[in-house]
């Protein structure tokens, strides 16, 4: 059982390794500190195996083992780098102490004389317990330490949002006001026009603002209008928000591409803060940076930038100190589609990916990174055949590059007819550190095209693998490193229906002997872009 454990613990080691490496090398600047960082993780992941994310445990072990050369001052430290600092390019990588056998030997050595340690040492405190416990009277009971309870954090209160009096520039102008009460709501039912809160009526850069709420029924309701500056209300745009609450602070962008005015409205004394895009840094690590911007009674009028698709602005509220609303704002026009360029394969492909899924995946990178696709260097890596009934679909993965010199691999699948319908589906993003080797990466996704109708099961969901050529074969592997299926690696990948329980990919060799294995990820639950939800629990 130990010799089956060793040996899978040593095709993850081999695989894991090169990456482990280039991300320890990245954090440490030295390749001897850095070797050694990975010889730790790597010993650790071995004493943790059997976790549900090998993978992620290496990676957090890695962190751990890093962040103890450089100390900790207080606590777990966590490493961090300048997001926007553009990668410096890769010098020759180093010659390492060891080989990929003789790391994972060392590995398993360490991992056993911890293990044996471990060991040692209770033995040695029960020898001691033995031994002192007939020598010794018993020592009194030292008294009881008080329990302090842990301090409760009061959430913040619920401050109604959508309600008077109007604030704005335009809240003393009150024929204006009687005016917009009875300005129609476009697709909306609206309360009768004594019963409209005018929230806010202002002009701003973007153009004339104005939102109004009332309840119909016991149903919240509202609507923005928008128009140019000076514009009189029956000159003004309804525009109906997908979300509305009477606690919840509304967002709204006005125009772009390019500059656009990005409207808040919160709880009076609410603080507002707005991060413009996504970072991707230079090792492949997300965050969003969040800059407080003046806000008038709630009221925060601020430009931000916009690329052709869309906005990568995020919109943060704080109460007494507490994040109470994390959420992307709602534009008043729909962007249209981006156009899909003609990307090369790196790989060889036996079908070119529909334009829809190409576009799809160039949107989706780029608009919370707040570029346009061009300024992402987009590479096709590899796009296949999704045997769908009746239309045939196709899948592409698309490589792009941060600004911040990080990667971002997408993958998107879409279902076109001839006559244009059809649909695309994403299949979810990851970030690998922007010196990992483009040509060695191993992918496998999942794209669910299942209907509702068949839910839970797992019809329509399709296990997408793409990996070097030299990967002849690709092992699907359960929770428990049994092999599911085995399927070809014919054209530089395959798609094939997700088997029940599918946990990992190891890619094989034309031999049969294992060259990598990585997780399979989750379907895609969420946009890429960590915008937000809304309100924050």
């Amino acid at each position: 059982m130990t010799e089956d454990v060793d040996a899978a613990f040593g095709r993850f080691a081999v695989a894991e390794r090169p990456g482990l490496l280039a991300a320890a090398l990245a954090l440490t600047g030295d390749a001897a500190r850095a070797e050694e960082a990975v010889q730790v993780a790597l010993a650790r992941t071995r004493a943790r195996w059997g976790r549900p994310d090998p993978r992620g445990t290496a990676h957090d072990a890695l962190e751990d083992a890093v962040t103890g050369w450089r100390g900790r001052l207080a606590g777990r430290q966590q490493v961090l780098e300048s997001l926007d600092a553009p990668a410096v390019a890769p010098a020759a990588p180093p010659a390492w102490r060891l080989g990929p056998a003789d790391a994972v030997t060392d590995a398993l050595g360490r991992a056993r004389r911890s293990r044996r340690r471990r060991g040692a040492g209770l033995g040695a405190a029960l020898a001691a317990v033995a031994v002192a416990v007939p020598l010794a009277w018993p020592a009194p009971t030292p008294p009881a330490t008080p329990q302090v309870p842990a301090p409760v954090v009061a959430a913040p209160p619920a401050v109604p949002v959508l309600t008077a009096p109007t604030r704005g520039s335009l809240a003393g102008d009150a024929a204006f006001l009687d005016a917009v009460r009875r300005v129609d709501w476009g697709p909306v039912v609206p309360p009768p026009a004594g019963q409209r809160d005018v929230v806010l009526a202002t002009d701003t850069l973007g153009g004339r603002v104005v939102l109004l709420a009332g309840t119909v029924d016991e149903d919240v309701r509202g609507v923005w209008l928008t128009g140019p500056v000076g514009a009189p209300a029956d000159q003004l745009t309804p525009f109906v928000p997908r979300r509305l609450g009477p606690f919840r602070p509304a967002s709204l962008l006005l125009d772009g591409p390019g500059q656009a005015t990005l409207v808040v409205v919160a709880g009076p004394d609410d603080a507002v803060e707005v991060s413009p895009r996504l970072q991707v840094g230079p090792r492949g690590t997300v965050a969003r940076t969040y800059e407080r911007v003046h806000a008038d009674r709630g009221v925060a009028v601020v430009p931000v930038p916009t690329t052709a698709a869309g906005a990568g602005t995020s919109v943060r509220v704080l109460r007494d100190g507490q994040v109470v609303y994390r959420s992307a704002p709602e534009a008043r026009s729909a962007r249209g589609p981006i156009a899909a360029p003609d990307l090369e394969p790196l790989r060889p492909v036996a079908v070119r990916p529909a334009p829809r899924a190409v576009a799809a995946a160039l949107a989706e990178v780029a608009v919370p990174l707040g570029v346009e696709p061009d300024a992402l260097e987009p590479r096709l890596l590899w796009s296949g055949e999704v045997p769908l009934e009746g239309v045939p679909g196709t899948v592409a993965v698309v490589v792009a590059r941060s600004p911040g010199g990080g990667l971002v691999v997408t993958t998107w699948a879409a279902q076109v007819g001839p006559g244009g319908a059809g649909r695309a589906v994403p299949c979810g993003v990851h970030t690998p550190p922007g010196t990992a080797d483009v040509a060695g990466l191993v992918v496998a996704r999942v794209c669910d095209f299942s209907a509702p109708e068949t839910e839970p099961s797992d019809a329509g969901r399709w296990l997408v693998v793409t990996a070097p050529a030299s990967a002849a074969q690709a092992a699907v592997l359960d929770r428990r490193g049994g092999v599911l299926a085995t399927v070809p690696l014919a054209a530089g990948g395959v798609v094939a229906p997700l088997a029940e329980d599918a946990r990992t990919v190891r890619t094989l060799d034309a031999d049969g002997r294992a060259i990598a294995e990585v997780p399979v990820a989750a379907p895609a639950v969420s946009r890429f872009g960590d915008y937000g939800d809304g309100p924050v629990r």
